[in-house]
């Protein structure tokens, strides 16, 4: 019976020595088989997963190129407040100038920052656009800096902006609402007014007299947005040059003036003479938009600025002063 027990043991044990190897063999197979799916499968680290969306990007400008935010939110300007202002965008510090002398602005959550690039790095702009490029160098010591020199419609520094802000929606349902407001006041100047009847804008800056052409103090929408008619000299010296200006004696006005003038003044001082002097003279009485009535009288502030904001008004405003006693 001893020797019985003995075998049965032995026997048990040589079953259960079998089933240990075959389950260390099993479990050898399994990790063989995970180790050659995972050869065959990337394994999943920091890089696989998305990147996170870019927080800058390079941008292209007259000075060579800089790193700027996709979409900044803390913009420092020294003249471009309109083009910021028009895509829902209040720059966080200006020029002093444009602070005190652009009519259609809110000063309300901008701040002057004068002359002192201390009151810019006080400001933590995250982008810097500046007017031209004298000041580049200094600013782009703060914050990255856009250098830009601006002269085409508003609808052109519209979508430039549009560009560098990442606010092209925003741009775009600018110039849909432009284009409406523009549209609008368009029907209501072609309403009284004849496509023979023609414009000159007259500027007296300080003791000069300058006649405009169709970029600013008024031109772009004048001529571009209410489309009426410019002068004939006006329209042979200015159509296909980059002139802005140019300053005449009085001696040639007649040749100059069309059926209606519209008239501005700059004289800070209030020492010039000028616009005394041309409505004294016997010139200035005998064009026909002065024996009609046909000179508009507007504030030469409401005209200077050529941002997106300030040509939106102007175009109200020309509309209702052209239409005035109509």
């Amino acid at each position: 019976m001893d020797r019985k027990r003995r075998i049965l043991v032995c026997f048990m044990a040589i079953i259960m020595l079998v089933g240990m190897v075959a389950c260390s063999n099993t479990e050898e197979t399994d990790k063989k088989e995970e180790t050659s799916a995972a050869s065959n499968t990337p394994v999943s680290t920091e890089t696989d997963k998305p990147s996170k969306e870019a927080a800058t990007r390079l941008y292209e400008h007259m000075t060579g190129s800089s790193e700027i935010p996709v979409k900044a939110e803390r913009v420092v300007t020294d003249w471009y407040y309109g083009q910021l202002v028009a895509l829902g965008l209040k720059p966080i510090g200006t020029d002093d100038y444009v602070l005190n002398n652009h009519p259609f602005i809110e000063k309300a959550g901008t701040e002057s920052i004068g002359q002192s690039l201390e009151k810019v790095i006080d400001l933590q702009p995250d982008l810097i656009i500046s007017w031209g490029a004298s000041k580049y160098d200094s600013f782009s010591q703060i914050a990255p800096t856009i250098p830009l020199e601006l002269s085409g419609g508003p609808k052109d520094s519209v979508r430039i902006f549009g560009d560098i802000l990442g606010r092209e929606t925003e741009a775009e349902q600018w110039i849909t609402q432009f284009d409406q407001k523009v549209e609008a006041a368009r029907e209501k100047v072609a309403s009284k007014i004849s496509k023979e009847e023609t414009f000159t804008i007259f500027n007296i800056w300080k003791d000069k007299l300058r006649v405009y052409g169709f970029v600013n103090m008024g031109g772009y929408a004048l001529y571009e947005a209410l489309q009426v008619t410019p002068a004939p000299k006006v329209d042979k010296e200015f159509r296909n040059s980059e002139e802005w200006y140019r300053e005449v004696s009085f001696e040639v006005l007649s040749e100059y003036a069309g059926d209606h003038i519209i008239l501005t003044t700059y004289d800070p001082e209030g020492t010039s003479t000028v616009l005394q002097d041309l409505e004294n003279s016997a010139i200035w009485n005998n064009l026909d938009a002065v024996k009609k009535g046909n000179v508009h009288v507007i504030d030469y502030n409401y005209l200077y600025n050529d941002d997106p904001i300030a040509i939106e008004n102007q175009v109200e405003i020309l509309a209702e002063a052209i239409l005035a006693g109509r």
